[in-house]
């Protein structure tokens, strides 16, 4: 269908779909998109689509997909205050620290940023740490990339480096994830290649657990900047705690959305399959690798098929896979995997995966 938008209002677009510019011009999170340009919305995404000029659009909707005007845009001014006091910041690389809760627009927020401060010579790095919903590796790891370019989300990076951490919440696994966040930031510290480094951290906030585990974080990354998304002071006790970072708060923008437990795990099987594509049964012995967290293999045999894994070699992240037999006398194993190459290492996560790419308990 076609849909004309008047200058200074905002589409949101809940994907499934695809949206081509016929004419005009239109804003999604900072990034201008042109005519002729495509954007794709991906199934539980939704993107806002805000009219610089009049705009005429190509829609192309899936199965529950749909589209609602607004009379204004969704970004609130806060963000672009944000933003302001990012480009103060002296410090090269400058890190900021995204914190809120789930479906607060953690991510919606941080391809903001990057968008805003892309401007032909700046090299952004994106640290993503939400276990949960990953946006640039696969669910349960932490991974990170640079880009120079805009996107219309996180999505659209690929995956410079990666660490397997088996859960989708940090509360199962506190002490692996500040492992593995802290080695994914000093990888992209050492390397000095970006300009600004935006992590984007998971919904886990409340409660004094919650934040121990941020502050934990906070004294060993040691950002510049720590920024939180709220609407009613849920971050007060945490960002107030924060005694080694400058802070501040933006809002939640109306256009993010509210997703339940459900639709969460559907969109983590759908990044298992992208992640998954092409894989083919391989047999590995454990007698040339290292076989990470495993203790959390079940003692009685066969009861391995369907554990979720991450194969990496000395240097860097390989890939995800499945565990389908491990044979303890011949210490051999069955893995389902598009990994090619011979692994150095093999991390065993704490999640279990069906045929059908659906988690079960382990």
């Amino acid at each position: 269908m076609k849909k004309t938008v008047e200058t200074g209002k905002t589409l949101l677009v809940n994907g499934p779909a695809s949206v081509k510019v016929l004419s005009g011009k239109t804003e999604v999170f900072g990034y201008t998109i042109k005519e002729s340009q495509h954007v794709i919305v991906r199934e539980g995404k939704r993107q806002p689509f805000y009219a610089l000029e009049n705009t005429e659009l190509h829609i192309s909707l899936g199965a529950n997909a749909a589209v609602q005007e607004t009379e204004t845009t969704t970004i609130p001014t806060s963000w672009n205050e944000a933003f302001q006091v990012v480009t103060t910041i002296q410090n090269k690389p400058a890190v900021v620290m995204v914190m809120g809760k789930a479906d607060s627009g953690k991510s919606s927020f941080s391809t903001y940023l990057v968008n805003k401060l892309i401007d032909g010579k700046t090299k952004v790095a994106v640290l993503d740490s939400d276990l949960d919903q990953s946006d640039i590796g696969p669910p349960c790891t932490i991974a990170y990339d640079y880009t120079i370019k805009k996107v219309t989300e996180l999505y659209e990076l690929k995956v410079s480096n990666a660490f397997f951490i088996g859960v989708t919440s940090p509360i199962q696994a506190v002490s692996r994830t500040i492992e593995g966040i802290v080695t994914m930031h000093r990888e992209i510290m050492q390397k000095a290649e970006a300009d600004y480094v935006i992590i984007n951290t998971d919904g886990w906030v409340e409660g004094e657990n919650a934040v121990n585990y941020k502050l934990q974080l906070v004294n060993q990354l040691k950002p510049d900047l720590v920024i939180g998304i709220q609407n009613q002071e849920e971050l007060k006790p945490l960002l107030s705690s924060i005694i080694t970072a400058s802070t501040c708060y933006v809002e939640a923008s109306v256009a993010v959305s509210g997703r339940t437990p459900e639709r969460r795990a559907k969109l983590r099987e759908l990044n298992y399959a992208k992640y998954l594509k092409d894989a083919k049964i391989r047999s590995l012995f454990s007698s040339y690798m290292e076989i990470q967290e495993k203790n959390v293999l079940p003692k009685e045999q066969g009861k391995e098929k369907g554990i979720l894994i991450g194969l990496r070699n000395s240097k860097r992240f390989l890939g995800i896979g499945i565990m389908l037999e491990y044979n303890r006398a011949r210490r051999v194993m069955k893995v389902l995997t598009p990994v090619s190459s011979k692994p150095a290492s093999i991390a065993i996560g704490r999640i279990k995966l069906d045929p059908e790419l659906k988690e079960m308990p382990l």
